[in-house]
């Protein structure tokens, strides 16, 4: 029995150890995040004494964190790096070699943490790190007198108080009314780390005992924390010393209360500058935070997507069901129910929408790098990080968008000498931005480098075989310049570590197209080059045309059609082995839809075809269906690991009677040749 009860308690420990560890890696992760967003931007601003101090508490928390982990190499290298951020707090100025070792020092407890998180062995060595961070910082130039000066500005110690004359009115009115007038210093720890959030704190309990007359820093300064170790307070009050000296050492990482009482005859000439007096050291007892926000599993939110689809699916089916019923009572219920649903799926999709922010902030980190590596000047200009998009898709754009970034470096951006020959900026610029338009995102990569010219392109699409002299000579402008997203081509003359395979944009197209959005591409020689992504919102619920064919019914989602057209048989004329229709001055190949399925199916006279395209609105294809039922909002479900793979379905849903219905995914269908051969009516 008690072999039983410790076998009990020690299950216990090892869960709750379990939770700690998973919360000290998701809390380290967005710190290690916070530590390279700070110090790209320290590296641009280095007298950026904000960023700073953001800097030093990311690494004093992380510090403390893995040392109660137990993770003494953590521990360790995040206190030498709290070192070099108190350093340039006493004056050292950060240089690029500086920040360079401190990235690679972020790196390492990048690697670190995902060895723990995987329980895999390999600790950080330390010492060589270590000892190049002490190179670093020996050969900075120092800036003591500067930060000497700030210091003597800011410090309370060293700042008077200065009453207008309507707070000398207040203090006057207050001591005549059997109050008393108090000067408070308070000074933090010198751990603290959110020095504003604290003062606030503070003062929103002295508020509850008196009247807040004044405070030095005032409150906008409080809250940008543009405070040191300490700040006054001025206020009146009835309760007597001891109550307010109690009320403010409540609040976490207070170190000293010194209060004064005072009264308005000390007041000359407006200005009133208290005596300092000592207090026994206070220790932190309690800390009150209001918590805005919890955490959430990702695979918890997914499976609440799936239950509200249920839901929805159900909704319908009852909505069908009671549509004839003359039950007035049953039918409001059922109104109530659509739209309890709809706005539970609402907020579903809401909690699963997350900035693009998440992706976007990794990428100065390797735009600087590679940058510094190629010997150019580049400067990343991102806009629109606010936008949200489904958490799922943000987890599948991170690796296009790098492809398109490693383009613009390797190829779009010119050498400074090269950019002051055609009279350029030496630094060039790449911007990345996002931006909503109605139900789906639009993500653009831009920079203005050399641009790809039309001609390198039928050079190297001739010489390696993607096309023949002849048909590239055919080839517009725009067709030219789409081949770039054909696998394997590249007009690289030499493969690099970052591109000249001939994979990155075909990676791109298809990656984006498995998403549901289109890639488009502008270029102008010696400007540059913009790619613009569109993306559907969400992968979750979608718009989709139901059709029948073959007295079967699909779903094809809306992004891939562009417009429904009727026709006759007679209408079609042969394009080589394959029929085509002319669509508002373009010939547009035309194929039934139980042909491209490979089941049973007849020709009719009266056609309806959906215009579906692929990429961009320059390669389209007919697609004739027995006829479009209709067009509707639909939960698509995966088909699993023993079907995923099949031509030309993207998945299953379920409609309201019940019906399994096949996703469809026009772009399967569609080969090299086929988007090649698409040609233009004159």
């Amino acid at each position: 029995m008690v072999r039983t009860s410790l076998e009990g308690v020690m299950t216990e420990l090892s869960q709750d150890n379990d939770q700690y560890r998973q919360l000290f890696i998701e809390e380290a992760k967005e710190h290690i995040e916070s530590l390279t967003k700070s110090l790209l931007m320290l590296e641009k601003e280095p007298q950026n004494k904000d960023v700073l101090n953001m800097l030093f508490r990311s690494a004093h928390t992380l510090k403390g964190s893995s040392g109660m982990m137990g993770f003494k190499d953590f521990e360790e290298l995040t206190h030498k790096m709290e070192d070099i951020f108190d350093s340039m707090r006493k004056g050292s100025v950060p240089n690029s070699e500086l920040i360079s070792v401190l990235l690679e020092c972020v790196d390492a407890l990048s690697s670190r943490l995902e060895n723990i998180q995987n329980n895999a062995q390999g600790e950080i060595e330390v010492e060589p790190l270590t000892q190049r961070l002490h190179t670093a910082i020996q050969s900075l130039p120092q800036d003591i007198t500067k930060k000497a000066s700030i210091q003597k500005a800011t410090h309370p110690e060293n700042r008077s108080i200065e009453f207008g004359e309507k707070e000398k009115a207040a203090m006057r009115k207050a001591e005549s009314d059997g109050e008393h007038c108090y000067f408070v210093h308070v000074t933090f720890s010198n751990d603290c780390a959110y020095k504003g959030i604290r003062a606030n704190m503070l003062l929103s309990r002295i508020a509850e005992l008196g009247e807040v007359v004044k405070t030095i820093p005032d409150q906008k300064e409080l809250d940008e924390e543009k405070l040191d170790s300490g700040f006054q307070i001025a206020l009146t009050s009835r309760d007597d010393v001891k109550v307010l000296e109690t009320t403010a050492r409540q609040v976490c990482e207070i170190e000293n209360v010194d209060i004064t009482l005072f009264d308005c005859s000390l007041l000359q000439g407006g200005e009133f500058k208290p005596p300092i007096q000592s207090t026994e050291e206070t220790k932190i007892v309690t800390d009150v935070r209001s918590t805005q926000t919890i955490r959430v599993r990702f695979d918890q939110l997914d499976k609440l997507m799936n239950w509200v689809g249920e839901l929805v699916i159900n909704k319908i089916a009852l909505l069908q069901v009671t549509a004839d019923s003359r039950n007035e009572g049953l039918k409001r219920i059922t109104e109530n129910i659509d739209r309890l649903t709809a706005d539970l799926q609402d907020l579903v999709m809401q909690v699963r929408m997350v900035p693009v922010s998440q992706i976007f902030d990794r990428f100065p980190r390797l735009v600087r790098d590679l940058s510094l590596k190629k010997g150019k000047k580049i400067e990343l200009i991102m806009e629109g990080r606010d936008i949200e998009v489904d958490r799922t898709m943000l987890d599948e754009i991170g690796e296009p968008l790098i492809h398109l970034l490693r383009n613009s470096i390797d190829h779009g951006i010119e050498t400074p000498e090269e950019r002051k020959a055609v009279q350029k900026d030496p630094e060039g610029k790449i911007r990345l931005s996002a931006q909503r338009n109605g139900d789906r995102v639009i993500i653009e990569v831009e920079d203005d480098g050399a641009g790809i010219d039309p001609e390198k392109i039928k050079k190297a699409a001739v010489h390696k075989g993607f096309a023949t002299g002849a048909e590239v000579e055919k080839m517009s402008s725009d067709q030219l310049i789409n081949m770039i997203f054909m696998p394997g081509f590249s007009t690289a003359k030499e493969v690099t570590e970052t591109s000249g395979r001939g994979v990155g944009m075909d990676v791109v197209k298809t990656k984006i197209s498995a998403l549901g959005g289109t890639v488009r591409l502008e270029t102008h020689v010696g400007h540059g080059t913009k790619t613009s992504i569109k993306l559907p919102l969400t992968l979750a619920i979608i718009q989709a045309i139901l059709v029948k064919d073959s007295k079967q019914t699909f779903a094809i989602p809306t992004s891939q059609v562009s417009e429904i057209v009727q026709a006759k048989k007679s209408d079609l004329k042969s394009l080589g082995k394959t029929n085509a229709l002319t669509v508002r001055n373009r010939v547009v190949p035309v194929v039934h839809l139980h042909k491209l399925l490979n089941i049973p199916g007849q020709d009719e006279e009266e056609l309806e075809l959906l215009i579906t395209y692929f990429g961009d609105e320059n390669i389209k294809l007919g697609l004739v269906v027995d006829s479009v039922l209709r067009q509707q909002d639909i939960l698509v479900k995966s088909l699993g690991e023993v079907l995923t793979g099949i031509k030309g379905i993207s998945g299953a849903t379920i409609l309201g009677d019940g019906q399994v219905v096949l996703v469809l995914d026009m772009r399967q269908f569609v080969g090299k040749e086929a988007r090649l051969r698409t040609v233009n009516a004159d």
